[in-house]
């Protein structure tokens, strides 16, 4: 009996997360014969097909046909555009002279505009750009289209902004923030981008202050997949790279959210990155985003976003995304040293626990540890000797990287519960300590790192 609970309970478990990765983005569907006020799929497909035929950086035979298919969607919605042209050096010291594609949607009011923004150049290398940022720019055609389909103005201005010379320094946002006068008029930035060709689409907001505001109005707007943590912000910061939001944030002051995905990382700068590469499923997710968050934004007043307060944030299946404010992680973290101290005087009292157990818990966790880490550290240098090609990978991930990935997760996995199994004489209550006490040392750790205590 008390193995075939446990056999459900591994069940559950592996539904559970199963269920959680699923229910995270939209499956694609075919959707051409979608409704003309609905963001379409297999629109946008169509969008990315046609940007993505050869590579297309600043200065590449393709790049002013690229400019050209653009500017020819945006007039077929009977948007007014205008390129704009200058010198600028970007944030690498490249100097280039980049082509941004610029069109208004004018609303009835005289607040701050709302900017939906991507890049249309390709890395200069041998991309030919479907994801970075084909997607981006294939998402807002198709969302302005359907937006514009419904025939009804919008209370803020929004301006459509498609840079060029991002693959060299972030060069065109420099040039549109820096000596374009609509940059003043600006009050959030949608930015759309990738980092690879598929995967779900993470959202994390930039801005020079608290983020209370704009989370908040991100959950009125009610996007039906959110992928949002507070958390992909602070790994983002520590990353070498940006994206023309940074030049915003940075230049003007101006916050927004980034729309991005990473998976299939392999083809990101590659000659890989091609129409057949970019999952469907994903840019389905990146239409998911824009057509609420273009609705809510485009009416409310943009100028009241700022805040000093900071909120954590984090979307679970079913709630959509649950915040908090940032003040409360040190009550929080008290509450749990709490309820865990709770747990220990009530398992010695009922003699659940005891000392000499507990003490043994902690030997079968540091085992788990230390032998995964030695096999995570060195596992890697082995396989590259065993593939020597390997060293030849410049972005450091395999093609069959998700392979071992999983292959090492169930090693892992094996060897928690080979010694664990023959720690089985000890009572679980006993073993479950240690887990606990691990639990709680990174908890403190983060809160102190977070709030510079």
């Amino acid at each position: 009996m008390k193995r075939f609970s446990s056999t459900i309970s591994f069940l559950l478990l592996l539904a559970a997360i199963y269920w959680g990765f699923h229910t995270s983005m939209p499956v694609y569907e075919e959707d051409f014969s979608a409704p003309a006020s609905s963001f379409s799929t297999d629109r946008a497909l169509k969008h990315v097909k046609e940007l993505s035929l050869e590579p297309h950086a600043i200065g590449f035979p393709a790049h002013k046909k690229v400019q050209e298919y653009i500017v020819s969607e945006l007039e077929k919605m009977g948007l007014q555009t205008s390129l704009q042209t200058g010198y600028t050096i970007g944030d690498w010291g490249n100097m280039s002279k980049p082509e941004n594609i610029i069109a208004k949607i004018e609303g009835s009011g005289t607040g701050k505009a709302l900017l939906l923004l991507s890049h249309y150049d390709s890395h200069p290398h041998s991309s030919f750009g479907a994801s970075d940022a084909g997607s981006g720019v294939a998402t807002v055609l198709e969302s302005v289209r359907a937006y514009l389909s419904e025939r009804k103005q919008p209370r803020n201005d929004i301006i459509i902004l498609f840079t060029d010379g991002e693959e060299l320094g972030l060069n065109g946002a420099d040039l549109f923030v820096n000596e374009h006068k609509w940059a003043k008029d600006i009050g959030l930035v949608l930015n759309f981008e990738a980092r690879g060709s598929g995967g779900p689409s993470y959202t994390f907001i930039e801005t020079n202050r608290g983020n209370q505001h704009l989370i908040r109005e991100f959950i009125k707007a009610n996007p039906k997949y959110p992928m949002a943590n507070s958390l992909y912000y602070s790994i983002y910061k520590m990353l070498p790279n940006d994206t023309d939001l940074t030049v915003f944030r940075e230049g003007r002051d101006i916050q927004g959210f980034n729309f991005a995905f990473i998976d299939d990382h392999f083809d990101y700068h590659t000659a890989q990155d091609t129409y057949a590469r970019l999952d469907k499923n994903t840019l389905a997710h990146q239409g998911s985003y824009l057509a609420p968050l273009l609705e809510h934004f485009s009416t409310i007043e943009l100028n009241q976003l700022a805040s000093l307060n900071d909120y954590v944030y984090f979307n679970i299946p079913l709630f959509g995304v649950i915040s908090y404010p940032f003040d409360w992680i040190w009550p929080m973290l008290a509450l749990a040293f709490l309820f865990f101290v709770c747990i220990l005087v009530y398992g010695f009292r009922k003699k659940t626990l005891t000392s000499k157990g507990v003490i043994i818990g902690f030997l079968p966790l540091f085992l788990s540890l230390g032998i995964n880490g030695l096999i995570g550290h060195f596992s890697w240098p082995v396989l590259k000797r065993i593939y020597p090609t390997y060293n030849d990978i410049l972005h450091g991930f395999t093609y069959n990287g998700y392979s071992y990935i999983f292959a090492f997760v169930c090693l892992s996995l094996a060897i928690c519960f080979g010694i664990y199994h023959k720690f089985r004489k000890i009572p679980t209550t006993d073993l479950v300590v240690a887990p606990l006490v691990l639990w709680l040392i990174p908890l403190w750790s983060s809160c102190s790192i977070f709030t510079g205590r």
